[in-house]
């Protein structure tokens, strides 16, 4: 029996261990609720499972890494509040090889979206439940996944003995939702940086070598409160916020009417933007006594590689105010734009890059299709890419319903995984 068929059989033989572990990332909530996050507990399971596992352990908040607070993608705030950093622990597992090997990290995000307001029907949010082929919970897809594979892959090749002669590292990362990115950098400032990395996020089994960016903003727009008696007119903020609104939509199809997307994303190639928030004029009926002074909503408008944040500030502000000019009753007022977290920019590896060799043969090998794609979402792959020496992928099972109910993940892509992170460490590493 050669090592792939002891790699397919230790998996078998370890799978319902790899589940249970899942689940218990799950059921422990890691759950960042701005101004609050919770990372804490998680971390020490994550941090006491890599210690039994062998590996030389590095526990640290990004807070305590130098370099960070000067480095240019430092933003120490969400939406206008301080942003906490300490007793949010990064956690580092690093496993030797016996020297002259090609190192790979493998990097998790542990932080998870709050469980919603949305009921869920399937499993209670931190139930970690299987069920039908699917493992439930808040975090399970996006992306406490990629702790468990990582360390399973890991202890897979050192239980049957595979001999690797470069180091790999796995990590668990905080501060990666609400546009974070604090954990994923300290960590390569800390001098975490090898020859390649996979970034875990949600893809469906697509590699990615490219993916999304974007901005999130808050849009404010003012006028006269109150109502009017007699002759006198107001400058109506609701109106005038529905005009963004409408700016916003417009926008979105001016962009994308003849798109012309960047390699790996013609199966997609629409840039969204959301309004996901709206408000204005007080919370309760009480408030409600006259047109309000200020209206705000938050969007979030996706970018492809390659374009920066002044470009996507440019482009995005100046057609929403050139949008209001052209409205008769524009009061001649422009909003005011202010940014929620950090530019997040797209970012891309160039796949003639040795390693998608070594990834190709690991899924052939796995019994699964390779494909390569775009990942239509923002991640922390561009740290990786764009301020580090470490080129890295984003990669990740199939599953549903991230930063919403029910999210789950497809346990046959969970399990999959481990064989094709342990066949891809073995292949470059060995």
């Amino acid at each position: 029996m050669g090592l792939p068929e002891h790699i397919d059989e230790w998996v078998k033989d370890n799978r319902s261990q790899l589940l249970e572990f899942l689940s218990e990332l799950v059921r422990t909530p890691s759950v960042v609720s701005p101004p609050l996050a919770g990372e804490l507990e998680c971390q020490r399971i994550v941090e006491a499972a890599y210690r039994r596992s062998g590996s030389e352990v590095d526990v640290f908040s990004p807070s305590e890494v130098p370099g960070l607070r000067e480095h240019p993608l430092y933003f120490d705030t969400w939406d206008g509040a301080p942003r906490p950093l300490e007793d949010r622990p990064d956690v580092v597992g690093v496993f030797r090889g016996a020297g002259g090997g090609r190192s790979l990290l493998l990097s998790t995000h542990v932080d998870t979206v709050p469980m919603g307001s949305q009921p869920w029907r399937e499993a209670d949010p931190f139930s970690g439940e299987v069920k039908d082929g699917k493992l439930y919970g808040r975090g399970s897809w996006d992306t406490k996944w990629g702790i468990a594979v990582g360390l399973f892959a890991v202890r897979c090749l050192r239980e049957i003995g595979a001999p690797l002669r470069g180091d790999v590292i796995l990590e668990s990362v905080v501060d990666e939702e609400y546009g974070g990115s604090h954990g994923v950098l300290a960590s390569r400032l800390r001098g975490y940086n090898v020859d390649f990395a996979i970034n875990s996020e949600p893809t469906s089994m697509t590699v990615a070598p490219a993916h999304r960016g974007g901005g999130e903003w808050r849009i404010t727009v003012r006028g006269d409160a109150g109502m009017a008696f007699g002759d006198r007119r107001l400058a109506n903020s609701v109106y005038k916020l529905a005009r963004v609104v409408d700016a916003i939509r417009e926008f979105d199809v001016e962009r994308n009417r003849d798109p012309r997307p960047p390699r790996f994303f013609e199966s997609d190639p629409e840039l969204p933007s959301y309004t996901m928030q709206v408000g204005g004029g007080g919370d309760s009926y009480a408030d409600a006594s006259g047109i309000p002074h200020e209206c705000y909503l938050i969007a979030w408008i996706e970018e492809y590689p390659g374009t920066d944040r002044e470009e996507h500030t440019r482009r995005f502000t100046g057609f929403v105010n050139s949008y209001l000019e052209r409205d008769p009753g524009f009061d001649g007022v422009y909003p005011e734009y202010t940014p929620t977290i950090r530019y997040l920019p797209g970012s891309s590896v160039d796949p003639s890059h040795p390693f998608f060799g070594a990834l190709e043969s690991a899924f052939r090998g796995a019994g699964r299709e390779y494909r390569l794609g775009a990942a239509p979402f923002a991640a922390d792959t561009y740290v990786f890419n764009l301020h580090s020496p470490t080129p890295a992928v984003t990669l990740g099972p199939g599953g549903g319903n991230a930063h919403a109910a029910d999210e789950h993940v497809l346990v046959e892509d969970v399990v999959d995984l481990v064989r094709i992170y342990a066949r891809v460490v073995l292949g470059w590493c060995g």
